[in-house]
């Protein structure tokens, strides 16, 4: 399976996080792990899933991915699996907000086939690192995304 991970970062975290991702659904597929500024032409072309992730700022309001996003029906991914993440401080999303939730709404509106709820992994303080134990969290989540979409084929 081909599979991509995009994020947004300001501070490093989330490319920490979507690095984690990445890792662990290797060697098992194909990943490529992008900022989403070299991502921006990406088409959709071979991609079994795409993974979309940017750090929660501003209550929400700052959506780094945001031009990734705006170019994913334009670039042919209506129809592809996908999975959307945030890393965000701890509390109740009404709180802190969520991008996870924004970039759910963004992949559906192109078209894209949501696999998994939107995720959320807490950080430590506002420019990180990752909680304790967020690390192996992410890894159980990416797998988990994974197998989402593939048991269904194999039953």
């Amino acid at each position: 399976m081909n599979v991509v991970v995009v994020y947004g970062t300001q501070f490093g975290t989330t490319h920490k996080l979507a690095r984690t991702i990445g890792a662990a659904l290797e060697p098992e597929h194909s990943v490529r792990v992008l900022d989403a500024r070299e991502a921006s032409d990406l088409a959709a072309a071979g991609v079994d899933l795409l993974f979309v992730g940017a750090p929660t700022q501003m209550h929400g309001l700052r959506l780094l991915v945001r031009p990734f996003l705006d170019g994913l029906a334009e670039h042919g991914f209506a129809g592809v699996p996908a999975a959307a993440f945030d890393t965000r401080m701890e509390g109740p999303k009404e709180r802190t907000g969520a991008q996870s939730d924004v970039i759910a709404s963004h992949l559906e509106r192109a078209g894209c086939r949501l696999v998994a709820p939107p995720e959320s992994f807490v950080v430590a303080e506002f420019q990180g690192p990752l909680a304790d134990g967020e690390d192996a969290r992410a890894t159980a989540w990416a797998r988990s995304v994974v197998e989402r979409l593939v048991a269904p084929a194999e039953g």
